[in-house]
């Protein structure tokens, strides 16, 4: 079986190794031009942009006031560089857009390498990846709607804080709280990362002080989810995109 080296440019195979070693994957701006709204995703480390995402990385998957809508179309974007996703505006109250990317990965002596555990020799590690980002889209900048996609998800308390606020949000693991789950919450005015615990409740809560978009990253790892021969674990990981103004 070709090997994912034999399969992929050197430039693809970089980007996946970037994002391996903690590179988080999020939806960014929103813009609208009449009835179309485009929202940018991005990838990067520690939530800086860097290269496009891998086209297999950038699947859209939309929902409306009826559920699943029609998936956006999607283009490659620089400055900085990323994906624009594109749908119609339809008249809902709340449109929820994830990105949603699934891969294997394991490692041995070579290195990572993507594919299964049959796929390489030496394999002292294999994981599944559900990599997840989220932005939430409400006409009313308040009521953020109740869809959950994932399965490791993060559902806010509102669509919009304002600067001020305490901005709460639950993480939830298959529709169950994580509680004492570690959280990463992020701000371009911050001088750096700040990590959150959940509570007991599987609530996160922290100060909405600066003005902005905030990023909050959430993982989970289940050892049960794994198929033998192919992968031992899958690392969930999971990004809301919300505002402050």
């Amino acid at each position: 079986m070709a090997g994912f080296e034999e399969q992929f440019d050197e430039e693809t195979i970089r980007s996946f190794s970037r994002m391996i070693y903690g590179h988080e994957l999020w939806l960014e701006t929103i813009k609208t031009d009449g009835d179309d709204i485009s929202v940018f995703g991005y990838y990067g480390h520690k939530l800086n942009p860097d290269k496009p995402m891998p086209t297999d990385y950038a699947n859209p998957i939309l929902y409306d006031d009826n559920g699943r809508a029609a998936n956006p179309e999607r283009e490659i974007v620089r400055g900085p560089a990323g994906w624009k996703f594109t749908f119609k505006d339809e008249g809902a109250e709340i449109y929820t857009l994830y990105i949603d990317s699934n891969s294997v990965w394991v490692t041995n002596n070579e290195g990572w390498h993507r594919g299964t555990k049959r796929d390489w020799e030496g394999v002292n590690y294999s994981g599944a990846s559900n990599m997840v980002a989220k932005r939430i889209i409400s006409r009313d900048g308040k009521n953020p709607g109740n869809v959950m996609h994932a399965a490791l998800e993060i559902m806010p308390e509102k669509a919009k804080f304002g600067v001020g606020d305490e901005a709460k949000m639950t993480v939830l693991y298959e529709g169950k709280p994580l509680k004492n789950n570690k959280c990463i919450v992020y701000n371009r005015n911050w001088q750096d990362l700040k990590t959150i615990l959940t509570d007991d409740d599987g609530v996160l809560k922290f100060a909405a002080d600066q003005p902005g978009i905030y990023i909050i990253v959430t993982k989970h790892t289940d050892p049960e989810k794994r198929v033998d021969e192919e992968f031992d674990e899958t690392v969930f990981s999971t990004s809301l995109t919300i505002e402050a103004e």
